[in-house]
């Protein structure tokens, strides 16, 4: 006769069941976030921020992270042509930022909008880019936590 253990029992229930190898098809390609670039220096430090918007900036990463990039340049958001993700062809000169040093010179600036004025500026590398296939084009390199909307700045 079977003897049961609700500990073991509980404990097996809750174990993952899937793998890196069986998860891989459900993550490739999928955007994640970089801070190796991120210059608190200009724009707005992480620690500005109330725990409730930090909570907010959490969950909108995490929002983020569940699609490709393409999906996020190609998502309309507000009334217009505006999309989640907007890359520019070069720094905005009418920007109140400007371009760190230590953040490679031909990088193609982009911005995520966050929420209201909130944006997180930073770039994308294409493959193209320097002739290496090997380059991780999921990732979005953080430069700027812009809470009020500086770095491209709108005529309004």
């Amino acid at each position: 006769m079977k003897h049961s253990n609700s500990r073991k029992d509980a404990r097996i229930k809750n174990f993952p069941q899937d793998s890196v190898q069986t998860m891989i098809r459900n993550i490739e390609g999928l955007l994640s976030f970089n801070f190796k670039f991120l210059d608190q220096t200009q724009g707005q430090r992480l620690s500005e921020l109330s725990s409730e918007q930090v909570d907010r900036f959490v969950d909108k990463l995490k929002w983020y992270s569940t699609e490709t990039a393409m999906h996020w340049k190609s998502t309309r958001i507000g009334g217009g042509s505006n999309t989640v993700l907007s890359e520019y062809d070069s720094f905005p000169s009418r920007s109140e930022f400007h371009h760190p040093r230590f953040v490679p010179a031909d990088v193609k600036w982009a911005r995520f909008h966050m929420e209201g004025d909130m944006r997180l500026i930073g770039f994308l590398i294409d493959k193209k880019d320097g002739g290496n296939t090997s380059l991780n084009t999921d990732v979005f390199y953080v430069v700027f936590l812009d809470l009020y909307h500086k770095f491209y700045k709108s005529i309004r």
